[in-house]
């Protein structure tokens, strides 16, 4: 927890408590941009970032050290390596989309004769290896939403429960994902009591796997069950949107899938991945040369496959960077320490059920108050859930499932403030206000209907609450609890 890099710390004018006082702004700027002004966005985390910062620095006495604290967080390797992962995994997405790989499964359900709620089992099962190949689930939303929402409206598919569908489906593949950017950044920030190391990746996928089939399984039954009633529509234009040659955009996304399995190296599978669909996409006519760069000097303007997946990721890659500087400034102002250490002081705490429990509901919380943006909320309380853990005796692979467990149930998709939510809901009434026989749903009847966060978060409270699988470990060996 502590920064072992840096002797000093920063000093605050009143009290030592103010260290946390730019992290506590942000979540309270944040929510408040969120919930009273309704604007769903990354650049609303960044905002509250900015002037949560400068107000830090405004009540900070060491106020030339304050910055050096805000430079050394982004300087951790860790830190600086999710960066440049956000990028070749923003590049990597834009690929699927300009592959047209939605188009393609469309063409796929239309030759099988799936519809109504088939087509919404189908559609989880598509968003799934969509998201599993686009390494986020943000991006992977906006992805399929735009694709599949239209193709199950006209397939006689409920319209909240293929949202729902879609919603369910972008976190199940990031669960079941090597190249997600969430498990990432949680096995990194997770260390071994004993050794110190990192949590390992195919350990930690391991032990989840059993959980994320079943929570995938029972909501793949749900979504057919109640995903069909709607009313069929003019199947002449998904005809149009349907395209075979989609399909081997697949092959990329295999590419990463094994490459990954394989080294437990993210960069070298998304890079291996990125220059076979580009290769794919070429041979099939799917996407010119024109269309991976494309410089217009009239106007002027930088487009395409590598500049455009850069600039999908741009916002989070800022609020990321200015997040890492918060995070440091708690650190270095020890109050992070002080944290753990209160909590760790609790009865409740010492026995490693308490800590989990705290580890979950901490997290969950922060998740609701970023408005679900996952990545942040796991970036802020990391430590916290490393230090509490560690001192608890909990593994490293055990802290990093529950953290990516409880950032992405039910806390991910709040209707009032979820960016998910709001997210698809944006998308969704841009396709309406465009094609009038697109029906407009509520961010309740997604809510409800995302069984797979729902199904998650009972399996969450359930894993803590009878210690399935838990392991308490000591300094001279393991223990089984």
């Amino acid at each position: 927890m502590k920064n072992k890099d840096v002797n000093s710390s920063l000093e605050f004018y009143v009290c030592e408590e103010f260290a946390m006082l730019p992290i506590v702004l942000y979540v309270v700027l944040s929510a408040v941009i969120m919930i009273f002004f309704h604007y769903y966005s990354m650049k609303a985390l960044i905002v509250a970032a900015v002037i949560s910062i400068f107000i830090g620095f405004l009540i900070c006495k060491t106020k030339s050290e304050y910055w050096n604290s805000i430079v050394r967080g982004l300087a951790k390797y860790s830190n600086a390596r999710l960066i440049l992962i956000f990028m070749v995994i923003g590049i990597f997405s834009n690929l699927l989309v300009t592959g047209k790989i939605g188009a393609g499964f469309i063409w796929l359900s239309l030759h099988l004769g799936i519809k109504g709620g088939g087509f919404v089992v189908f559609c989880f099962i598509v968003s799934s290896i969509i998201s599993m190949g686009a390494g986020a689930p943000i991006a992977a939303l906006l992805a399929v939403v735009p694709i599949f929402y239209p193709a199950g409206v006209l397939l006689g598919a409920n319209p909240a429960v293929l949202t729902g569908a879609m919603m369910s489906g972008i976190f199940f593949g990031d669960a079941l994902s090597p190249s997600s950017q969430v498990i990432h950044t949680t096995i990194m920030s997770q260390h071994d009591p004993v050794t110190g190391e990192s949590a390992k990746l195919i350990e930690t996928m391991k032990e989840r796997l059993v959980y994320i089939i079943i929570a995938g399984v029972l909501s793949a039954v749900m979504f057919y069950i109640t995903g069909g009633g709607g009313n069929s529509g003019n199947i002449s234009e998904l005809v149009n949107m349907s395209d075979i040659r989609g399909l081997w955009m697949l092959l990329p996304i295999v590419v990463l899938l094994i490459i990954c399995f394989k080294t437990s190296d993210l960069f070298v599978g998304v890079s291996f991945g990125i220059l076979t669909g580009l290769i794919v996409g070429i041979c099939t006519g799917l996407f010119e040369i024109s269309d991976i760069v494309n410089i217009n000097s009239s106007i002027p303007q930088l487009s395409g496959i590598l500049s455009d997946g850069l600039s999908s990721v741009i916002d989070i890659i800022v609020s990321t960077i200015l997040l890492y500087g918060l995070i440091s400034i708690a650190v270095e102002g020890k109050m992070m320490d002080k944290c753990c250490d209160y909590i760790l002081s609790r009865k409740f705490v010492k026995s490693a059920k308490g800590a989990e429990t705290v580890i979950a509901v901490g997290v969950g919380v922060v998740n609701i108050l970023l408005a679900g943006c996952v990545l942040p909320s796991i970036l802020m309380f990391k430590d916290v859930a490393d230090t509490i853990g560690q001192k608890a005796g909990i593994p490293a692979s055990r802290r990093s499932i529950l953290l990516t467990a409880m950032s992405t149930n039910i806390t991910a998709i709040i209707p009032i403030n979820s960016a998910f939510v709001m997210g698809a809901m944006t998308v969704i009434n841009q396709l309406s206000a465009k094609s009038s026989y697109l029906p407009i749903t509520t961010p309740i009847k997604i809510f409800v209907s995302s069984y797979y966060c729902l199904i998650l978060t009972v399996i969450c409270i359930l894993w803590v609450g009878f210690g399935f699988g838990r392991k308490i470990i000591n300094k001279k060996n393991t223990i089984s609890v």
